[in-house]
């Protein structure tokens, strides 16, 4: 059984992948491919080919992406591809996947877990993390917002409490 492990950046799924982790289940997360797949000549040639030069930073690709919809989607067309295909191969159980309704991707999964901390908590962290209200603003516009993920989700972990009440409800989840 596959799991896709979902919600709005900030919420907490990387600290439940964590968790699920501990508790021993396989896990990968689209970001960590993302990441690596950043790195490889191929995508920084398609990136410096649409971007120039400066996109090989991920700290300016990042505000790019936040402030201009167009650049986001050009990423995703660089990067939507080769992310899909390492997730399929991938034997992990548990995988994180930020914009699994966006991507259209929920099929590909058996079940579905949303992370959600609610979105006064989401601002409070994504501020804490980028110190910019313009470049949350223009994250938080990237993503559909939580309460539509919700609608796919066959579990929702809420993350706006303790980690301890956080981790009793992972492990019974991952008992399951």
């Amino acid at each position: 059984m596959r799991i896709a492990i979902t919600g709005g950046i900030g919420e907490g799924k990387s600290t439940v992948l964590r968790m699920i982790a501990e508790l021993g289940g396989t896990v990968d997360s689209a970001d960590l491919i993302a990441r690596d797949l950043f790195a490889t000549e191929e995508i920084q040639d398609s990136l410096r080919e649409a971007f120039g030069d400066q996109a090989s930073d991920p700290a300016w690709l990042r505000a790019k992406i936040a402030a201009s919809p167009t650049a986001r989607r050009l990423v995703n067309r660089i990067l939507h591809r080769p992310i899909v295909e390492a997730m399929a191969i991938s034997t992990a159980q548990y995988i994180e996947v930020p914009l699994l309704v966006e991507a259209g991707l929920v099929g590909a999964f058996d079940r579905v877990w949303v992370v959600t901390c609610g979105p006064a908590e989401q601002r409070r962290r994504l501020l804490a993390r980028y110190n910019d209200p313009g470049q949350v603003d223009g994250l938080l516009a990237t993503q559909l917002p939580t309460r539509t993920k919700i609608t796919f989700a066959d579990e929702i972990i809420r993350t706006n409490c303790d980690l301890d009440s956080v981790f009793a409800h992972v492990s019974q989840l991952v008992r399951v």
